[in-house]
């Protein structure tokens, strides 16, 4: 008997040791390339499309990048988005990249959204001046990760 606890014990123990090595509780999705040039700003903006009433939607944290063409990284954020509302996060082409007049960069967005959330993104690019939206891009992809083994 005590050897039927023991070996029940150590298949428990066991099985406890692989639960605890989970995958990331984060998914990361990537936007396709697109051109900032001077005058422009990039706008992720991040919509918590929530659930109907009566139910309680879940509070969504977000982390937003900026990627170049050789994967730098621009810029970072984090947004908190309640459900049915939208937050944004801007990239300003004069005082986060400082381009000059006839400059142009090539630009990515990369969010990290926990599992749990459902977040509907849309990545903008509109001239700060006019307010005229360039390009709008609603297209994400799922970054690959890797798994890391016992």
């Amino acid at each position: 008997m005590y050897r039927l606890t023991k070996l029940t014990c150590a298949l428990a123990f066991g099985a406890a040791a692989l639960c605890a090595q989970t995958v990331s509780t984060l998914s990361v999705e990537t936007t396709g390339m697109v051109g900032i040039a001077a005058g422009e700003t990039a706008r992720m903006n991040l919509l918590n499309p929530g659930v109907l009433a009566p139910a309680v939607g879940v509070v969504c944290t977000a982390g937003v990048t900026y990627l170049d063409a050789t994967g730098t990284v621009l810029k970072t954020g984090s947004l908190t988005i309640v459900p049915g509302q939208s937050q944004s996060f801007d990239l300003r082409s004069d005082t986060d990249l400082s381009l000059a007049a006839g400059d142009r960069r090539e630009i990515r967005a990369q969010i990290s959204i926990e599992n749990s959330c459902k977040l509907v993104p849309t990545l903008e690019i509109f001239d700060f001046i006019t307010g005229r939206t360039q390009v709008v891009l609603g297209h994400t992809v799922a970054v690959p990760s890797v798994v890391a083994g016992s």
